[in-house]
């Protein structure tokens, strides 16, 4: 097993961070390994199994969890692309008066310190499913964090630190607004993550709670109260932000009329189209076009 090294793999003792986007290959599995520093995982795109302590789970593209230091994992891909995700490393004294602050607050210590800890006897409960929209902010998050480091630009280091601990806080309060909890049934939370997955990829087709009840074989009822509580939305919530995200692109690049954008993520009413967008995006399909259209888009 290797032992990935801080002296190696962060910028240096004084400022003790980096941030590693990368891809694991199909074809080219990664090897167990393990690390002297604290590693923020961000799946970008893909899915596949994180192997940690020995027993391997499934992730997908808006998974996020904390790697403590000194624990042996690896990644696994599942899929026919590769998985992708981006690693901020550190340490704990990059941060160390913010980390103390922050540790008076319950939800960051769950997510960051006590989660991570749990992980033995719990279905990998301890990282958070993103919805779209919480993954796109991550995203825009990291890659600003992401620009700092490469740039190293004027007072690089501290812009660095504070947008982390801005990435912290938000996390924190999207664990909170979860309120996660053990769940007694595994297989459950197993299937309901699976379904998530399953609507990543199919959200154009017209799936209905019913049928979602059936595919994971629960009832509506504990069903709802499931998904819930490991996702942080309603089903219909979740899908609906999942088609939202989706014709982001299509208005982006295309000059396909609206109507079509919605029917290509499954919605074929474009007044409810038009209200689930403004009141996601808080702007119409028309005004986000006119504003991040792309020049290239034909």
């Amino acid at each position: 097993m290797d032992l990935y090294k801080k002296s190696y793999f962060l910028e240096c003792e004084e400022f003790p961070f980096s941030v590693v986007p990368f891809s694991n290959m199909p074809d080219r599995p990664s090897k167990p390994h393990t690390h002297d520093f604290i590693e923020l995982v961000y799946v970008v795109d893909g899915c596949g199994e994180h192997v940690y302590k020995g027993h391997a789970y499934p992730i997908s593209a808006g998974d996020i969890f904390v790697i403590p230091p000194f624990i042996e994992h690896d990644y696994r891909v599942t899929g026919s692309k590769p998985l992708d995700i981006c690693n901020v490393l550190f340490l704990p004294s990059l941060l160390t008066s913010e980390l103390q602050t922050l540790s008076s607050v319950t939800p960051f210590v769950n997510f960051f310190y006590v989660e991570p800890f749990l992980r033995h006897n719990a279905d990998f409960q301890s990282h958070m499913k993103l919805t779209p929209l919480e993954g796109q902010e991550v995203k825009r998050r990291l890659d600003r964090i992401a620009a700092e480091f490469n740039q190293k630009a004027l007072g690089y280091r501290i812009s660095i630190k504070a947008l982390l601990i801005e990435l912290l806080v938000w996390l924190s309060r999207c664990y909170e607004e979860r309120s996660v909890a053990p769940m007694s049934h595994p297989s459950e939370s197993k299937a309901i993550r699976q379904l998530c997955e399953y609507l990543d990829q199919h959200y154009d087709q017209q799936i209905n709670l019913e049928q979602v009840c059936r595919m994971c074989g629960m009832s509506q009822t504990s069903f709802t109260a499931k998904f819930k509580q490991t996702v942080g939305k309603t089903f219909i919530e979740y899908r609906n932000e999942i088609r939202i995200h989706a014709s982001l692109k299509w208005l982006r690049e295309t000059d396909d009329k609206i109507i079509h954008v919605a029917e290509r993520v499954g919605i074929q009413d474009l007044s409810y189209y038009n209200k689930l967008f403004k009141h996601y995006l808080g702007l119409t399909p028309r005004e986000y076009r006119v504003k991040y259209r792309l020049p290239s888009g034909k």
